[in-house]
């Protein structure tokens, strides 16, 4: 006897539940709760490996927790690999089936089933892989019952349904993850970040964009120059250059030290993209999150530019909240401009460019020209952090069109 399929009425019932469920403060359980309703007597977990070893479950279903101490995954499988080995290679979304990966006396022999399914009257399982950092992953286990007409009852109901499930769980710990970390980091960051003048905006190593700061932001919605794919990737204009961002995110994961990339705005400003290591707290996050996330290594970019460059109108805009004409204003007034110099040029009445001189003054929180020049000076200090030539020698200028 086997189960029924679920109705349409109840996958689209279970989706939604993967989604809340990988918000939840014990991840997972609303849905390992469903899950053992579902299949009255099935073992359901969430559990995560680091190299060789299982730590504890961090979630579990209706029954007592079925692991209580961390367990070595050495054994082997039937590609001659151990467990832990093929943990590593396993993509995200894969269901594995120990009846499959298995010896059979191999996995009647190993400490996972005498010291823990075994006791729980649990035998044979499923595993669907949900994420993986480093050498760290985690997985929803569901175990059958050690009961032949049980296990064949429910076996490929369940692992017909966790295949449907399973792309939904890893998008649903993906973005678990990636929300969880920006609400944290706003949380308690989001006074600091916003008075930050530059923009700063913090990625993953795969440049996936988490949060920003409210200049960062402010550059997003202008999109130059860089903006946010439909996936949430940080990318440039051109490919080239959206190649060579990513190359230097990535080198921040490898080296953990600072780098640098010029580019070019639309009006024809260049940027110096400043790309520097950002590790926030973790002390608040779930236990699976820390330890998933612990050497994973975020990036912030800040955009200025280099001592020399002509100050960017965009920047104005993002960091000071100017409107373009104001920042035109700035601009002039930063090359030694008068009011009334800057009126001629623009044809615009001189009261309308006092007016726009006080606002500009309001806005950035100075009372004299002399003074905002020295506050503008703050978009230069990236550059302070690289060798000029260093940045040039190990790419060209890099042109946004």
């Amino acid at each position: 006897m086997t189960m029924e399929k679920p109705s349409n009425e109840e996958l689209s019932e279970l989706i939604g539940l993967i989604y809340d469920s990988a918000f939840e403060r014990v991840q997972w359980q609303s849905l390992l709760r469903k899950i053992s309703q579902m299949y009255p007597g099935v073992g359901t977990v969430a559990w995560g490996y680091e190299g060789s070893v299982m730590f504890p479950e961090y979630s579990g279903g209706a029954r007592e927790q079925i692991f209580t101490a961390k367990v070595s995954i050495e054994m082997k499988i039937n590609d001659n690999l151990t467990m832990s080995e093929a943990a590593q290679i396993t993509p995200n979304g894969f269901v594995a089936r120990s009846r499959v990966v298995f010896d059979e006396d191999e996995y009647l022999n190993s400490e996972l089933y005498n010291k823990y399914l075994k006791p729980a009257g649990l035998c044979h399982c499923l595993q669907l892989k949900v994420d993986h950092v480093g050498d760290r992953g985690a997985y929803l286990g569901f175990a059958f019952p050690d009961d032949k007409a049980l296990e064949d009852k429910y076996h490929d109901s369940l692992f017909e349904l966790t295949k449907l499930l399973a792309p939904h769980a890893v998008r649903a710990s993906q973005l678990a993850r990636a929300l969880t970390m920006a609400k944290r980091a706003t949380e308690v960051f989001s006074g600091f970040l916003d008075g930050i003048l530059l923009p700063m905006l913090v990625t993953n190593e795969s440049g996936r964009y988490l949060f920003a700061n409210a200049a960062g932001r402010r550059l997003l919605k202008r999109s130059d120059p860089m903006k946010l794919t439909s996936s949430g990737d940080l990318v440039l204009e051109g490919t080239d250059d959206t190649r060579a961002l990513q190359r230097r995110i990535l080198s921040i994961g490898k080296d953990k030290t600072a780098n640098g990339l010029r580019v070019v705005t639309e009006n024809g400003a260049p940027l110096l993209l400043a790309l520097t290591p950002f590790r926030p707290s973790m002390r608040e996050a779930s236990a699976i999150d820390r330890h998933l996330l612990e050497d994973e290594q975020l990036c912030a970019v800040f955009v200025g530019q280099l001592e020399g460059d002509e100050i960017s109108t965009s920047l104005l805009e993002d960091v000071f909240d100017m409107t373009p004409r104001e920042a035109e204003v700035c601009s002039r007034l930063i090359q030694g401009m008068s009011a009334a110099e800057i009126a001629g040029e623009s044809d615009r009445a001189l009261k309308t460019v006092r007016n726009q001189i006080q606002v500009i003054h309001e806005k950035v929180g100075v009372t004299s020209n002399v003074a905002l020049m020295e506050t503008l000076s703050v978009f230069r200090t990236v550059g302070s952090m690289f060798d000029n030539n260093a940045i040039l020698n190990q790419e060209e200028h890099l042109l946004v069109d």
